[in-house]
């Protein structure tokens, strides 16, 4: 339990208590003005809920997470908060997602060929005073089949290594955090999409994959390797382009950060 919370907690009971206390009238009249009755029972209240919410954010236990391969193909959708996040390819034989992860809710399911596997932190009901507990997930996807992958984050640190990992598509959402994406080498064409707020966003494109790249922000800092990708239209493009068989089409949209393509 972060001591934060605890002692919050503790100092919001306690002085409930005692407001309950004098207004009952067994305790002598204190020296100040006590609040009615209703008041300090919900004092009282909100302090059992923030030692409850202390305890539960702090409760998280550290699991092992293996998803057996059912599909021809499949969707991995990733909704993470604060801390650590590592995604790479050379999941085990037989299964599409294998990991350790802190605090975690998942859900299978699937449409005809396709498997869907969905993760997310666990939701939470309560106040929160201090900041949010860092978690860390990490975890390895089956190299096998085209994936297509959803990834949200908060403030965290994240690095999504798919060298060896077929991703089609991906879809990243990020709140003020650090990610780097090493694109696929060898998944034919690859669709990259990206939002952020404020965020440092690398994206590192495997040499023998030819790219596409757009980005927008009012006032992101945008770095792209030139020799790689010259500038032409408008837009970043491998003059191999349209010719080459792995490629990735990359669209960013950033409000405040840095974005960085090499």
């Amino acid at each position: 339990m972060r001591r934060s919370n605890l002692w919050w907690g503790i100092i919001l009971v306690c002085a409930g208590a005692l407001l309950l206390l004098d207004n009952l009238g067994v305790l002598a009249p204190l020296n100040i003005k006590a609040g009615p009755l209703i008041f300090s029972l919900a004092l009282i209240g909100l302090g059992v809920w923030t030692l409850w919410a202390a305890q539960r954010r702090s409760s998280f236990t550290t699991e092992e997470l293996n998803i057996p391969l059912e599909g021809e193909e499949a969707h991995v959708s990733i909704d993470f908060g604060a801390g650590e996040l590592r995604v790479m390819g050379g999941a085990p034989g037989g299964m599409l997602l294998s990991g350790t992860f802190e605090g975690v809710e998942y859900d299978v399911s699937r449409e005809d060929r396709r498997q869907r596997v969905r993760l997310s932190s666990p939701s939470f009901v309560g106040p929160h005073i201090g900041p949010e507990q860092h978690r860390s997930w990490t975890m390895a996807l089956s190299n096998a089949v085209p994936v297509t992958m959803n990834v949200k984050t908060g403030a965290s640190s994240a690095r999504l290594d798919l060298t060896d990992v077929q991703v089609t598509r991906l879809k990243l959402e990020s709140g003020a955090n650090s990610m780097h994406v090493i694109a696929p080498a060898h998944a034919g064409y690859t669709e990259i999409r990206g939002s952020s707020g404020a965020a440092s966003l690398n994206v590192e494109i495997p040499e023998g994959v030819a790219a596409r790249i757009r980005t927008t922000g009012v006032l992101a800092s945008i770095s792209v390797d030139r020799e790689r990708f010259p500038h032409v239209e408008g837009e970043y493009r491998s003059p191999n382009y349209e010719s080459a068989a792995n490629k990735v089409d990359i669209k960013l949209d950033m409000g405040v950060g840095s974005i960085s393509i090499r």
